[in-house]
């Protein structure tokens, strides 16, 4: 049994009563923990292409703009105020950089979340109907959430169609 099988098992266990599904608020814990190593990579892999990309800015930049800085702190070297102005303007630049990339790092990690949520998250109520079916619950539906991708849709309405087909198919014999 795999970390998020057990995390997952251990939720449910804990939010059954007496045998009965567990209830939404309970699901929705169960579903946040369902594949977070899923949400974890995936931030991984942005945030490593973003530092591939920023080396390269930043290396370009340095490049571009140092022999402007150099020429221009040394032909005032008697005064030596742009070469302070230069550095103070860098220095601020810096910091700006790095508040930005705080920022956009935290976007980042909310729009994984997010992305692989509505990826990811039809998944678990496919998983519980097709656990009922598999019991002989031939009654029981997927239903899933507003705004899930049109593809999560189509399948779950196969999924009904078969379970619908299933339950006629079981009254037929009875």
């Amino acid at each position: 049994m795999g970390t998020t099988d057990s995390l997952n098992a251990g939720a449910v266990s804990n939010t059954m009563n007496a045998g009965t599904e567990p209830s939404a608020q309970n699901r929705r814990l169960v579903n946040a923990v369902w594949q977070p190593f899923v949400q974890f990579k995936l931030l991984m892999y942005m945030l490593g292409t973003t530092a591939v990309v920023a080396v390269l800015l930043g290396t370009f930049l340095y490049f571009a703009f140092s022999d402007l800085i150099s020429v221009v702190s040394s032909a005032n070297e008697g005064t030596g105020y742009y070469g302070e102005m230069i550095e103070i303007q860098l220095v601020h630049v810096f910091r700006y950089c790095g508040a930005l990339f705080v920022l956009y790092i935290a976007l980042l990690a909310a729009v994984c979340i997010a992305y692989t949520h509505r990826l990811v998250g039809p998944f678990r109520p496919f998983t519980r109907h097709i656990e009922a079916l598999t019991k002989g619950d031939y009654a029981s539906r997927v239903n899933l959430r507003k705004g899930d991708l049109d593809m999560h849709t189509q399948h779950a309405e196969r999924l009904n169609a078969l379970a619908a087909e299933l339950e006629r198919l079981k009254k037929g014999t009875s």
